[in-house]
Protein backbone atom coordinates (compact mmCIF):
# COMPACT_ATOMS: atom_id res chain seq x y z
CA UNK A 1 0.00 0.00 0.00
CA UNK A 2 1.12 3.19 -0.64
CA UNK A 3 3.12 5.70 1.49
CA UNK A 4 5.93 8.16 1.62
CA UNK A 5 9.45 6.28 2.14
CA UNK A 6 10.90 8.24 4.47
CA UNK A 7 10.62 8.06 8.48
CA UNK A 8 7.54 8.34 10.01
CA UNK A 9 5.98 6.14 13.36
CA UNK A 10 2.64 4.52 14.54
CA UNK A 11 1.46 6.16 17.94
CA UNK A 12 -1.61 4.45 18.86
CA UNK A 13 -4.58 5.69 16.73
CA UNK A 14 -6.95 6.34 20.21
CA UNK A 15 -10.01 7.33 17.29
CA UNK A 16 -12.23 6.97 20.17
CA UNK A 17 -14.79 8.92 18.69
CA UNK A 18 -15.17 7.82 15.35
CA UNK A 19 -18.58 6.57 14.06
CA UNK A 20 -19.87 9.39 16.40
CA UNK A 21 -22.41 11.26 14.47
CA UNK A 22 -21.90 15.16 13.75
CA UNK A 23 -23.72 16.95 16.45
CA UNK A 24 -24.82 20.73 15.86
CA UNK A 25 -23.42 22.61 19.38
CA UNK A 26 -26.27 24.68 20.23
CA UNK A 27 -25.19 28.42 18.97
CA UNK A 28 -23.31 30.86 21.39
CA UNK A 29 -25.11 33.97 22.83
CA UNK A 30 -21.34 35.22 22.89
CA UNK A 31 -18.74 35.12 19.56
CA UNK A 32 -15.42 36.09 19.54
CA UNK A 33 -14.14 36.60 16.17
CA UNK A 34 -10.21 37.19 15.85
CA UNK A 35 -9.08 39.31 12.58
CA UNK A 36 -6.18 37.08 12.25
CA UNK A 37 -7.82 33.57 11.73
CA UNK A 38 -5.18 32.56 8.51
CA UNK A 39 -1.82 32.20 7.40
CA UNK A 40 -1.19 36.15 6.14
CA UNK A 41 -2.58 40.13 6.97
CA UNK A 42 -5.52 40.25 9.57
CA UNK A 43 -9.16 40.79 8.15
CA UNK A 44 -9.56 44.39 8.55
CA UNK A 45 -12.75 45.37 10.24
CA UNK A 46 -15.52 46.89 8.30
CA UNK A 47 -18.60 47.58 11.44
CA UNK A 48 -18.43 49.28 14.29
CA UNK A 49 -19.16 49.53 18.09
CA UNK A 50 -22.76 49.34 18.35
CA UNK A 51 -23.64 47.93 14.63
CA UNK A 52 -26.30 44.98 14.43
CA UNK A 53 -25.36 42.49 12.04
CA UNK A 54 -26.61 39.40 11.02
CA UNK A 55 -25.48 35.49 11.15
CA UNK A 56 -23.22 35.26 7.86
CA UNK A 57 -22.84 38.94 7.27
CA UNK A 58 -19.32 40.16 6.35
CA UNK A 59 -17.84 41.91 9.18
CA UNK A 60 -14.08 42.23 7.89
CA UNK A 61 -12.66 42.62 4.52
CA UNK A 62 -9.07 41.06 3.39
CA UNK A 63 -6.73 43.19 3.87
CA UNK A 64 -4.28 42.05 0.97
CA UNK A 65 -3.26 39.08 -1.39
CA UNK A 66 -3.51 36.95 0.94
CA UNK A 67 -5.81 37.41 4.03
CA UNK A 68 -9.54 36.51 4.26
CA UNK A 69 -12.27 38.21 5.48
CA UNK A 70 -14.52 37.77 8.00
CA UNK A 71 -18.39 36.59 8.77
CA UNK A 72 -20.50 37.19 11.73
CA UNK A 73 -21.07 33.17 12.82
CA UNK A 74 -24.34 35.10 15.06
CA UNK A 75 -26.71 37.68 14.73
CA UNK A 76 -26.28 40.36 17.46
CA UNK A 77 -24.99 43.56 18.18
CA UNK A 78 -21.32 44.77 17.59
CA UNK A 79 -20.20 45.22 21.43
CA UNK A 80 -16.16 45.71 21.24
CA UNK A 81 -13.59 45.76 18.45
CA UNK A 82 -10.15 44.63 20.09
CA UNK A 83 -7.92 42.52 22.04
CA UNK A 84 -9.08 39.24 23.74
CA UNK A 85 -6.56 37.15 25.40
CA UNK A 86 -6.03 33.95 22.63
CA UNK A 87 -5.80 30.48 23.61
CA UNK A 88 -2.10 30.48 25.37
CA UNK A 89 -3.15 33.90 26.36
CA UNK A 90 -1.47 36.48 24.21
CA UNK A 91 -3.50 38.92 23.10
CA UNK A 92 -5.10 39.09 19.65
CA UNK A 93 -7.73 41.47 17.53
CA UNK A 94 -11.09 40.26 17.56
CA UNK A 95 -14.61 41.52 17.44
CA UNK A 96 -16.85 40.38 20.13
CA UNK A 97 -21.04 40.32 18.80
CA UNK A 98 -23.64 39.84 21.33
CA UNK A 99 -27.00 38.12 20.99
CA UNK A 100 -29.86 38.87 22.53
CA UNK A 101 -32.27 36.53 22.83
CA UNK A 102 -34.75 37.23 19.78
CA UNK A 103 -31.23 37.19 17.62
CA UNK A 104 -30.44 34.12 19.21
CA UNK A 105 -33.83 32.22 18.84
CA UNK A 106 -34.26 33.71 15.16
CA UNK A 107 -30.89 31.85 14.43
CA UNK A 108 -31.44 28.56 16.16
CA UNK A 109 -34.42 27.70 14.25
CA UNK A 110 -33.20 28.91 10.96
CA UNK A 111 -29.83 26.69 11.82
CA UNK A 112 -32.14 23.58 12.61
CA UNK A 113 -34.19 24.45 9.49
CA UNK A 114 -31.27 24.37 6.96
CA UNK A 115 -29.61 21.32 8.74
CA UNK A 116 -32.55 19.14 8.70
CA UNK A 117 -33.50 19.72 5.27
CA UNK A 118 -31.69 20.06 2.17
CA UNK A 119 -29.64 22.85 1.49
CA UNK A 120 -31.13 25.22 -1.28
CA UNK A 121 -29.22 25.61 -3.96
CA UNK A 122 -28.58 29.65 -5.48
CA UNK A 123 -27.37 30.74 -8.66
CA UNK A 124 -23.81 31.30 -8.57
CA UNK A 125 -21.57 32.13 -11.07
CA UNK A 126 -20.25 28.25 -11.52
CA UNK A 127 -16.83 29.37 -14.45
CA UNK A 128 -13.37 29.10 -12.74
CA UNK A 129 -13.13 32.90 -11.94
CA UNK A 130 -16.63 32.66 -10.56
CA UNK A 131 -15.50 29.59 -7.84
CA UNK A 132 -12.53 31.39 -7.33
CA UNK A 133 -14.27 34.64 -6.78
CA UNK A 134 -16.97 33.35 -4.35
CA UNK A 135 -14.57 31.33 -2.49
CA UNK A 136 -12.16 34.22 -1.84
CA UNK A 137 -15.29 36.57 -0.53
CA UNK A 138 -16.80 33.57 1.45
CA UNK A 139 -13.32 33.51 3.60
CA UNK A 140 -12.26 30.37 3.17
CA UNK A 141 -9.24 28.70 4.58
CA UNK A 142 -7.37 25.49 4.75
CA UNK A 143 -9.19 23.80 7.68
CA UNK A 144 -6.66 21.18 8.16
CA UNK A 145 -5.03 23.58 10.53
CA UNK A 146 -2.23 25.75 8.47
CA UNK A 147 -5.34 27.77 7.21
CA UNK A 148 -3.76 29.32 4.61
CA UNK A 149 -6.44 31.19 2.03
CA UNK A 150 -8.17 28.72 -0.44
CA UNK A 151 -7.86 31.28 -3.19
CA UNK A 152 -4.40 31.67 -3.29
CA UNK A 153 -4.19 27.89 -3.78
CA UNK A 154 -6.42 28.15 -6.53
CA UNK A 155 -4.70 30.95 -8.63
CA UNK A 156 -1.74 29.52 -9.98
CA UNK A 157 -0.76 29.89 -13.53
CA UNK A 158 0.18 26.51 -14.20
CA UNK A 159 -3.16 23.96 -14.07
CA UNK A 160 -2.04 21.02 -11.25
CA UNK A 161 -1.63 18.01 -12.81
CA UNK A 162 -3.02 16.32 -9.47
CA UNK A 163 -5.43 17.88 -7.31
CA UNK A 164 -4.80 16.08 -3.71
CA UNK A 165 -7.58 16.27 -0.85
CA UNK A 166 -6.49 15.69 2.24
CA UNK A 167 -8.60 13.17 4.08
CA UNK A 168 -5.84 11.59 5.76
CA UNK A 169 -6.33 12.34 9.14
CA UNK A 170 -3.63 10.83 10.92
CA UNK A 171 -3.25 12.86 14.08
CA UNK A 172 -4.46 10.24 16.69
CA UNK A 173 -7.88 11.03 18.50
CA UNK A 174 -9.24 13.16 15.68
CA UNK A 175 -11.68 12.27 13.90
CA UNK A 176 -13.76 15.23 12.54
CA UNK A 177 -12.61 14.84 8.91
CA UNK A 178 -13.58 11.05 8.87
CA UNK A 179 -17.02 12.17 10.18
CA UNK A 180 -17.63 14.89 7.96
CA UNK A 181 -16.87 12.28 4.61
CA UNK A 182 -19.24 9.26 6.22
CA UNK A 183 -22.16 12.32 6.66
CA UNK A 184 -21.22 14.50 3.91
CA UNK A 185 -19.71 12.20 1.05
CA UNK A 186 -22.07 14.07 -1.79
CA UNK A 187 -21.20 17.62 -0.96
CA UNK A 188 -17.52 16.69 -0.41
CA UNK A 189 -17.42 14.91 -4.27
CA UNK A 190 -19.08 18.24 -5.51
CA UNK A 191 -16.77 20.66 -3.68
CA UNK A 192 -14.05 18.87 -5.01
CA UNK A 193 -15.07 19.00 -8.69
CA UNK A 194 -15.58 22.88 -7.96
CA UNK A 195 -12.07 23.04 -6.51
CA UNK A 196 -10.98 21.36 -10.33
CA UNK A 197 -13.14 23.83 -12.09
CA UNK A 198 -11.16 26.81 -10.21
CA UNK A 199 -7.89 25.68 -10.59
CA UNK A 200 -8.59 23.85 -14.21
CA UNK A 201 -7.53 20.70 -13.18
CA UNK A 202 -8.17 17.52 -14.40
CA UNK A 203 -8.12 15.23 -11.84
CA UNK A 204 -8.56 14.86 -8.15
CA UNK A 205 -7.07 11.99 -5.57
CA UNK A 206 -8.76 12.40 -2.22
CA UNK A 207 -6.40 10.62 -0.29
CA UNK A 208 -7.45 8.83 3.07
CA UNK A 209 -5.45 6.17 5.33
CA UNK A 210 -6.66 2.78 5.47
CA UNK A 211 -8.09 2.58 9.07
CA UNK A 212 -10.85 4.68 7.89
CA UNK A 213 -12.73 2.03 5.41
CA UNK A 214 -16.44 3.46 6.01
CA UNK A 215 -15.25 7.26 4.81
CA UNK A 216 -13.58 5.59 1.63
CA UNK A 217 -16.56 3.44 0.93
CA UNK A 218 -19.23 6.54 1.35
CA UNK A 219 -16.81 8.93 -0.83
CA UNK A 220 -16.96 6.05 -3.13
CA UNK A 221 -20.11 5.27 -3.14
CA UNK A 222 -20.75 9.17 -4.21
CA UNK A 223 -18.33 9.89 -6.99
CA UNK A 224 -21.45 8.11 -9.61
CA UNK A 225 -20.37 9.41 -12.85
CA UNK A 226 -17.36 11.92 -12.00
CA UNK A 227 -14.50 10.21 -13.61
CA UNK A 228 -11.97 13.18 -13.03
CA UNK A 229 -12.18 12.36 -9.07
CA UNK A 230 -10.20 8.97 -7.84
CA UNK A 231 -10.78 7.74 -3.92
CA UNK A 232 -7.23 6.11 -2.92
CA UNK A 233 -6.26 4.79 0.34
CA UNK A 234 -3.04 4.67 2.15
CA UNK A 235 -0.66 3.12 4.25
CA UNK A 236 -1.78 4.56 8.28
CA UNK A 237 1.32 5.74 9.27
CA UNK A 238 2.26 8.73 10.67
CA UNK A 239 2.36 11.74 9.34
CA UNK A 240 0.74 10.60 6.40
CA UNK A 241 -1.32 13.88 5.95
CA UNK A 242 1.31 16.09 6.01
CA UNK A 243 1.53 18.42 2.55
CA UNK A 244 5.29 17.13 1.42
CA UNK A 245 4.38 13.39 2.36
CA UNK A 246 1.08 12.98 0.93
CA UNK A 247 2.57 14.27 -2.24
CA UNK A 248 5.09 11.91 -2.41
CA UNK A 249 2.49 8.91 -1.27
CA UNK A 250 0.16 9.77 -4.08
CA UNK A 251 2.01 10.67 -6.72
CA UNK A 252 5.81 9.31 -6.08
CA UNK A 253 7.33 12.71 -6.12
CA UNK A 254 9.22 13.96 -3.50
CA UNK A 255 9.10 17.86 -3.22
CA UNK A 256 12.83 19.38 -2.37
CA UNK A 257 13.97 21.52 -0.09
CA UNK A 258 12.19 25.04 -0.07
CA UNK A 259 10.07 23.88 -3.01
CA UNK A 260 6.14 23.60 -2.75
CA UNK A 261 3.61 20.96 -4.03
CA UNK A 262 3.53 23.39 -7.31
CA UNK A 263 6.29 22.60 -7.95
CA UNK A 264 5.59 18.53 -8.51
CA UNK A 265 2.92 19.46 -10.57
CA UNK A 266 0.23 19.45 -7.54
CA UNK A 267 -1.72 21.08 -5.24
CA UNK A 268 -3.38 19.72 -1.49
CA UNK A 269 -6.56 21.00 -0.45
CA UNK A 270 -8.01 19.86 3.00
CA UNK A 271 -10.92 17.32 2.50
CA UNK A 272 -13.29 19.90 4.86
CA UNK A 273 -11.96 22.98 2.50
CA UNK A 274 -13.91 21.17 -0.13
CA UNK A 275 -17.01 20.43 1.83
CA UNK A 276 -16.49 24.51 3.16
CA UNK A 277 -15.74 24.96 -1.44
CA UNK A 278 -19.58 23.69 -1.67
CA UNK A 279 -21.30 24.68 1.24
CA UNK A 280 -20.09 28.38 -0.59
CA UNK A 281 -20.66 28.23 -4.00
CA UNK A 282 -23.59 25.74 -4.08
CA UNK A 283 -25.39 27.25 -0.84
CA UNK A 284 -23.76 30.95 -0.38
CA UNK A 285 -22.97 30.25 3.03
CA UNK A 286 -19.49 31.92 4.01
CA UNK A 287 -17.24 29.88 6.55
CA UNK A 288 -19.05 30.52 10.19
CA UNK A 289 -19.02 27.01 11.56
CA UNK A 290 -17.09 23.87 11.14
CA UNK A 291 -17.01 20.65 12.81
CA UNK A 292 -14.46 19.87 15.68
CA UNK A 293 -13.53 16.79 17.72
CA UNK A 294 -13.57 17.05 21.02
CA UNK A 295 -12.16 13.70 22.60
CA UNK A 296 -9.76 12.64 25.71
CA UNK A 297 -10.67 12.82 29.26
CA UNK A 298 -13.81 14.38 29.09
CA UNK A 299 -17.37 13.33 29.64
CA UNK A 300 -19.06 14.90 26.45
CA UNK A 301 -16.93 13.58 23.86
CA UNK A 302 -17.59 13.36 19.62
CA UNK A 303 -17.54 15.65 16.51
CA UNK A 304 -19.71 18.61 16.85
CA UNK A 305 -20.57 21.09 13.91
CA UNK A 306 -19.80 24.21 16.57
CA UNK A 307 -20.02 27.97 15.07
CA UNK A 308 -17.02 30.65 14.41
CA UNK A 309 -16.14 32.39 17.73
CA UNK A 310 -17.82 29.71 20.53
CA UNK A 311 -16.02 29.86 23.72
CA UNK A 312 -13.33 26.70 24.04
CA UNK A 313 -15.51 26.38 27.49
CA UNK A 314 -18.63 25.86 25.98
CA UNK A 315 -17.19 22.29 24.00
CA UNK A 316 -15.62 20.88 27.31
CA UNK A 317 -18.92 19.58 29.21
CA UNK A 318 -17.89 17.48 32.06
CA UNK A 319 -14.47 18.96 31.83
CA UNK A 320 -12.00 16.86 35.25
CA UNK A 321 -10.75 19.87 37.69
CA UNK A 322 -6.94 18.59 37.02
CA UNK A 323 -5.88 18.30 32.76
CA UNK A 324 -4.24 19.26 30.11
CA UNK A 325 -6.32 21.09 27.02
CA UNK A 326 -5.01 21.17 23.52
CA UNK A 327 -6.20 22.38 20.63
CA UNK A 328 -5.66 19.74 18.12
CA UNK A 329 -3.97 16.50 18.39
CA UNK A 330 -1.27 15.23 20.87
CA UNK A 331 1.26 15.21 18.08
CA UNK A 332 1.15 19.15 16.93
CA UNK A 333 -0.93 20.70 18.61
CA UNK A 334 -1.02 23.63 21.15
CA UNK A 335 -1.61 23.70 24.91
CA UNK A 336 -4.61 25.42 25.60
CA UNK A 337 -4.96 27.74 28.95
CA UNK A 338 -7.78 29.87 28.43
CA UNK A 339 -10.75 28.37 27.74
CA UNK A 340 -12.61 31.61 27.01
CA UNK A 341 -10.96 31.59 23.83
CA UNK A 342 -12.81 30.75 20.88
CA UNK A 343 -12.86 28.10 18.41
CA UNK A 344 -11.68 29.58 14.89
CA UNK A 345 -10.86 28.42 11.17
CA UNK A 346 -8.47 26.24 11.77
CA UNK A 347 -9.43 24.84 15.36
CA UNK A 348 -9.76 20.79 14.14
CA UNK A 349 -10.23 19.35 17.56
CA UNK A 350 -9.90 19.94 21.62
CA UNK A 351 -7.98 17.16 23.01
CA UNK A 352 -8.47 17.12 27.43
CA UNK A 353 -5.12 15.14 28.44
CA UNK A 354 -5.09 14.04 32.21
CA UNK A 355 -2.57 15.17 34.44
CA UNK A 356 0.89 13.29 33.85
CA UNK A 357 4.40 14.24 35.36
CA UNK A 358 7.25 15.54 33.44
CA UNK A 359 9.61 12.76 31.75
CA UNK A 360 12.79 12.98 33.39
CA UNK A 361 15.50 14.41 30.76
CA UNK A 362 18.31 12.38 30.45
CA UNK A 363 21.60 12.68 27.94
CA UNK A 364 21.33 12.01 24.65
CA UNK A 365 22.66 8.19 23.86
CA UNK A 366 23.29 8.85 19.81
CA UNK A 367 20.91 6.10 19.29
CA UNK A 368 19.86 7.62 16.38
CA UNK A 369 15.90 6.66 16.71
CA UNK A 370 14.70 10.84 15.55
CA UNK A 371 16.88 10.32 12.52
CA UNK A 372 15.35 7.24 11.61
CA UNK A 373 11.74 8.68 12.39
CA UNK A 374 12.01 12.24 10.47
CA UNK A 375 9.78 12.29 7.33
CA UNK A 376 12.08 15.15 6.03
CA UNK A 377 15.62 13.50 6.32
CA UNK A 378 17.13 15.69 9.16
CA UNK A 379 19.03 15.60 12.11
CA UNK A 380 16.87 16.74 14.78
CA UNK A 381 19.39 15.81 17.60
CA UNK A 382 21.99 18.32 15.65
CA UNK A 383 18.95 20.68 15.02
CA UNK A 384 17.36 20.87 18.45
CA UNK A 385 21.33 21.49 19.88
CA UNK A 386 21.25 23.93 17.52
CA UNK A 387 18.60 25.73 18.70
CA UNK A 388 19.14 25.25 22.67
CA UNK A 389 22.73 26.75 21.91
CA UNK A 390 21.01 29.50 19.59
CA UNK A 391 23.60 28.76 16.70
CA UNK A 392 21.26 30.16 14.55
CA UNK A 393 23.47 29.95 11.82
CA UNK A 394 24.26 26.55 11.92
CA UNK A 395 20.75 26.01 12.20
CA UNK A 396 19.86 27.34 9.17
CA UNK A 397 22.78 25.81 7.10
CA UNK A 398 21.21 22.11 8.44
CA UNK A 399 17.82 22.57 6.81
CA UNK A 400 16.01 23.78 10.21
CA UNK A 401 13.13 25.47 8.01
CA UNK A 402 13.02 21.72 6.00
CA UNK A 403 11.34 20.86 9.54
CA UNK A 404 7.42 20.29 9.48
CA UNK A 405 7.17 20.14 12.98
CA UNK A 406 5.26 16.71 13.39
CA UNK A 407 7.26 15.76 16.88
CA UNK A 408 8.36 12.12 15.47
CA UNK A 409 11.23 13.09 16.73
CA UNK A 410 10.37 13.96 20.29
CA UNK A 411 8.00 10.64 20.12
CA UNK A 412 10.64 8.04 19.39
CA UNK A 413 13.60 9.41 21.49
CA UNK A 414 14.26 7.12 24.40
CA UNK A 415 15.95 9.92 26.49
CA UNK A 416 12.84 12.02 26.83
CA UNK A 417 14.68 15.38 25.16
CA UNK A 418 12.30 18.38 23.63
CA UNK A 419 13.46 17.61 20.57
CA UNK A 420 10.55 19.15 18.66
CA UNK A 421 10.91 22.28 21.68
CA UNK A 422 14.44 23.49 21.09
CA UNK A 423 13.71 22.94 16.34
CA UNK A 424 10.89 24.89 17.06
CA UNK A 425 13.08 27.89 19.11
CA UNK A 426 15.37 27.83 16.34
CA UNK A 427 12.82 28.21 13.21
CA UNK A 428 10.94 31.29 15.12
CA UNK A 429 14.36 32.81 15.43
CA UNK A 430 15.12 32.97 12.32
CA UNK A 431 11.69 33.85 11.12
CA UNK A 432 12.28 37.07 13.26
CA UNK A 433 15.49 37.59 11.92
CA UNK A 434 14.29 37.64 8.35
Amino acid sequence: MKTFKLGGIHPAPSKITAGMPIEPLPLPRRAVLPLAQHIGAPAAPCVSVGDHVGRGQLIATAAGAVSAPLHASISGTVKAIGEVDGPAGYPMAAIIIEASEADHEADTVARDRRLAAEPQVVAADRTPDGIRDRVASAGIVGMGGATFPTVVKMGGKTPPEVLIINACECEPYLTCDDALCREYAPQIIAGVGLMLTACRGRRAVIALEDNKPEAAAALRAALGAESRIEVVQLKTKYPQGGEKQLVEAVTGRRIPSGCLPADVGAAVQNVATAYAVYAAVECGMPLIERVVTVTGSVAGRGNFLVALGTPLAELLRGLPDDCEVVLGGPMMGRAAINLDAPVTKGTSGVLVMPPAPAPEVEPCVRCGSCVDACPMGLEPYLLSTYGRMRMWDEAAAARVADCIECGCCSYSCISSRPLLDYIRVAKSALRRRK
